[in-house]
């Protein structure tokens, strides 16, 4: 997870700094990266007014980028989207990637060792007694119970946690929000601490030895 994490946490202060730090320095107090990904930003005028006239010219926000997903806000009167950015899923995807691809590994492992395949979560304390439903954490037992015992299932969770705390950020604070800000502490976060409790921590930051061995026994040795 090396190069994922320091992408991750290179675009985390990133997204910060262009969302709320450059308000602080430009002249009208705007943000650059709302008005790039818009083309000029959202409607200036009162939304009271563009309720009445909306095709007021100054009710008309910018186009977003091609790069950027709209979603449509679901029950507000007002109407307008909710931004999503393309670096938002891809970056995180990239860990989620990985995730699975380490999953998989293991499975594939044990499938030729003999065993079941079935992975199974060391983070968890009753992870080799196959009890799942007794664990003293209740982060354990969610990873455990609810997410098929691997790395992928607990970092999907979090990103869609770190979505939702986006968009609650964006209605309780009535302004835009960098996206990562929420999704890297819960994706990038939930990794490693289950790395961390499962002791294979080391592992996957230096490149999992058991993903080197799937490579070679389906590519042959480098």
């Amino acid at each position: 997870i090396k190069v994922g994490a320091v992408l991750l946490i290179v675009a985390f202060f990133y997204d910060i700094f262009f969302v709320f730090v450059t308000p602080l320095l430009t002249k009208h107090g705007e943000s650059i990266m709302v008005n790039v990904a818009t083309s000029g930003g959202p409607p200036k005028a009162d939304p009271s007014w563009c309720e009445k006239y909306p095709f007021s010219a100054d009710c008309k926000g910018g186009d977003p980028l091609p790069m950027l997903f709209a979603i449509p806000r679901v029950g507000d009167y007002q109407g307008g989207c909710s931004m999503l950015g393309l670096g938002d899923i891809v970056l995180p995807g990239l860990l989620l990637s990985f995730a699975s691809r380490y999953d998989e590994s293991k499975r594939l492992m044990g499938l030729i060792s003999g065993g079941s395949g079935r992975v199974v979560n060391n983070a968890c304390p009753d992870a080799s007694s196959g009890n799942r439903s007794k664990s003293a954490n209740p982060f354990c037992a969610l990873c455990c119970c609810c997410c098929r015992a691997g790395y992928f299932g607990p970092v999907m969770v979090g990103y869609a946690v770190g979505l939702l705390m986006a968009n609650a950020a964006v209605y309780i604070m009535e302004m835009g929000q960098p996206a990562l800000l929420y999704l890297v502490p819960c994706c990038l976060g939930t990794m490693v601490y289950m790395g961390y409790k499962a002791g294979e921590l080391n592992d996957l930051w230096e490149g999992p030895r058991v993903i080197r061995a799937v490579d070679a026994l389906m590519y042959g040795e480098p």
